[in-house]
This record gives structure tokens, C-alpha cells and sequence, in this order.
């Protein structure tokens, strides 16, 4: 027979394990659901304050939106010609001007046609024709790339004159005045779509 004081002893453990099971198995699962409350607590306090601070941001954000709206950047882009016509005509105009600052010498501008109904602007081109040097010819391809409106330059040829190696035969003393690139390039602009009524 077990002596009682063993019984007892037997008794407390068994009584503490009961226990210590029914608080596993109930407190516990309540301690975890706890902790895990805890965590979406912070998370959805982290959310309300960035959407706190994004409706703080929302009057300068759709002032800066108006303002953008107003600021049309495709204005800049294209020319303000709808017709093709006139909006050719320019681009003339301009690369000529912009040949003429650089120092080199139009040959001839001619017009192409750049009729593609699937783009989303319309465009107008020119096929340039001129003589310079290498240096005038690194500052026009600067400016063109600089240039408002945009301008595209496409098929660019680059030789040398043969007008030059002419020259030297003849006199080598008017060398200079012969310019040695002989160049030829497809010049793309954009022009305004026309108002819909």
C-alpha cells in the first residue's frame, strides 16, 4: 500500500498537471489570439497613419495636379500648326535657322509625306540636305535634341564631300572654303491635333 503522504504528493501533481493542462489548452490559444490582435492592431495604426498623413498631402497634391493640367507638357512638344501644311513650312523655317546659327550650309529641304493613321500624333518631316564640318555637325545634333518642339532626327547619312577632293586637285589654297561633310537626314516633327468639334 502507498503511504498517504506519497498519495498526497501523487495527488498535488496530478491536481498541477490538470491544471497546468486546462491552462494550455484555454489560455493559451487566448494568449496567442492575443499577441496575433496585438500585431493587426499596429499594423491597421501604421495604415491610418499613412492614409492620415496622404489626406493631410491631398489639397497640394491636387493643386499640384490642376497645375500640371494647366502646364499642358505636350504643348511644348509639338507645333502649335495643325496643318500640315504650315506646321512643314515651320519646320522648315527652324532648320534652316538652326543650320544657319551652327555655321553650315542648307543644301536643300524637302518635304515628306507622314500620313499614318494609327499615330497617336500626327507628324510632319523633312529630308535635309547639307554641307559642314564635323564640329557644326556635333552642334546642330545637339540642338535638334534640345530643341522645343521635339524634334527627331532618323536615317542620318554622313560622307564626305566629294567636292573637296575635287578641290585639292584644282587648288589646294580655297581648301577651306569647301566644307568636308556631305550630310543627309530624315527630320521628324509633331504637330497639334486638330479640335474635334
Amino acid at each position: 500500500m502507498i503511504p498517504l503522504r506519497l498519495r498526497q504528493l501523487l495527488a498535488v501533481l496530478i491536481l498541477l498537471a490538470l491544471v497546468s493542462l486546462l491552462l494550455w489548452l484555454v489560455i493559451g490559444p487566448l494568449l496567442s489570439r492575443f499577441q496575433s490582435d496585438e500585431e493587426v492592431i499596429a499594423d491597421l495604426q501604421q495604415r491610418l497613419e499613412v492614409y492620415q498623413r496622404l489626406v493631410a498631402e491631398l489639397p497640394a497634391q491636387e493643386a499640384r495636379l490642376a497645375e500640371l493640367k494647366q502646364d499642358d507638357p505636350l504643348g511644348r512638344l509639338v507645333f502649335a500648326e495643325s496643318r500640315p501644311a504650315l506646321a512643314s513650312a515651320e519646320l522648315q523655317q527652324q532648320i534652316g535657322q538652326l543650320i544657319g546659327q551652327v555655321g553650315a550650309q542648307v543644301v536643300s529641304t524637302q518635304i515628306l509625306s507622314r500620313e499614318d493613321a494609327e499615330a497617336p500624333v500626327p507628324a510632319v518631316g523633312l529630308k535635309v540636305h547639307l554641307r559642314g564640318e564635323t564640329e557644326q555637325l556635333v552642334r546642330l545634333l545637339y540642338e535638334l535634341a534640345n530643341h522645343e518642339p521635339l524634334l527627331l532626327v532618323e536615317n542620318i547619312v554622313v560622307l564626305s564631300n566629294p567636292r573637296v577632293a575635287m578641290q585639292r586637285l584644282r587648288r589646294a589654297a580655297d581648301l577651306k572654303a569647301v566644307p568636308s561633310l556631305d550630310v543627309t537626314f530624315d527630320l521628324k516633327g509633331f504637330i497639334a491635333q486638330e479640335a474635334t468639334p
